[in-house]
């Protein structure tokens, strides 16, 4: 039977059981009848928004997001917004990224440079739909904390005041003990990506350069320096070529090096009170299309000098709040865990493992 021939209930049907925003999209646009009917202001949110919570959701923990604002405490309920266009653009700006950490989830969590299990590529795969729901419902709640407590208002001195403690747990405590394992399950693989990719300390940037050129140091030159300090100048030699060629190969090896492993722990604690959002980016840059420039102010000469120099640059645009004063996620978790009477909660895994 012909699409057009079938009645508008069936039509209605197909459209409610479509799994993505773009798939309603799209074929709303295949015939002028099924257009008719998703322009109708009583079908058109019905349909958009359980396609969103199909390929977005939990929706609920995204629209907390999308309606966060300053003026009112992110744990308190607040009335769920009426459906509108507007509130779609911001579910799917955020679930794009959600779904972008899904896919990256099981190269990172499961990689072959795991210091603690050095065979967990072999057990790499994708995620299951469930998992994936998991995992965005996990970031949508990372994100929420950041926007709410990791910002100016918040500097080094305030994190041990007990009203800062209270006030950060009371976001907390309306989430289970599961839910909280499944977000330091995610802010581990924000961890990781920041460590292999955006930020590697100077024992990794060492390691890769001896894995790529063996122990010949006449190949290339390699100089690691610590976190917010100027680079050296490339030696003589390298400065006389500059003119003669637009990219440097000594730009792609030297400077990468963000400190030792204590220096590094500490840059890797400030990196992360970045949120999940402003991560992806980075990591793109870093390690995918190298777009940071145009992502964030397309500003010139941002595509200039090291990935490093570059990463340096938006950190140091943050303020001095931002620096010396790691994330205080895990330290809530465990704040909030212990008030239930717990020990503590291991959150390596716990997207893929839970109910296993």
């Amino acid at each position: 039977m012909h699409l057009q021939a079938l009645p508008n209930e069936t039509l209605l049907q197909i459209l409610h059981s479509l799994s993505s925003v773009p798939d309603v999209l799209c074929l709303s646009l295949s015939c002028h009848r099924l257009h008719d009917l998703i322009s109708r202001p009583a079908q058109r949110f019905p349909i958009l928004f359980s396609a969103a919570e199909r390929q977005l959701g939990p929706l609920h923990s995204a629209i907390l997001l999308c309606t966060h604002n300053s003026s009112q405490a992110p744990h308190l309920p607040r009335p769920s917004p009426p459906p509108s266009l507007s509130l779609l653009r911001q579910i799917l700006d955020v679930g794009t990224i959600a779904n972008a950490w899904a896919d990256l989830y099981p190269s990172i969590h499961w990689s072959s440079s795991n210091n603690d299990n050095p065979d967990a590529s072999s057990s790499r795969r994708l995620l299951t739909s469930t998992e994936r729901y998991r995992l965005r419902r996990a970031c949508y709640r990372i994100w929420l904390y950041s926007l709410a407590y990791h910002h100016a208002s918040f500097p080094w001195y305030s994190r041990r005041q007990p009203a800062t403690i209270r006030l950060r747990a009371a976001l907390l405590r309306g989430w289970s003990t599961a839910e909280l394992a499944e977000i330091l399950d995610l802010q581990a693989v924000l961890r990781k990506a920041l460590e292999q990719h955006i930020c590697p300390s100077n024992g990794t940037v060492i390691r890769r350069h001896k894995e790529r050129y063996g122990d010949d140091s006449s190949s290339s030159v390699l100089i690691v320096n610590h976190h917010l300090t100027c680079p050296p100048p490339p030696p003589p030699y390298q400065q006389k070529s500059q003119s003669h060629y637009h990219h440097h190969h000594w730009q792609d090896q030297t400077w990468q090096g963000w400190g030792d492993d204590v220096h590094h722990y500490y840059v890797l604690e400030d990196m992360l009170k970045f949120d999940p959002g402003e991560i992806y980016q980075l990591y793109d840059f870093c390690a995918g299309s190298g777009r940071l420039g145009e992502i964030i102010g397309g500003r010139d000469g941002w595509q200039q000098g090291s990935k490093k120099t570059v990463v340096e640059t938006h950190v140091a645009e943050m303020g001095d709040w931002f620096v010396n004063n790691g994330q205080t996620l895990g330290e809530t978790v465990d704040f909030v865990v212990g008030e239930r009477g717990e020990d503590g909660i291991e959150g390596e895994g716990a997207i893929v493992h839970a109910g296993v």
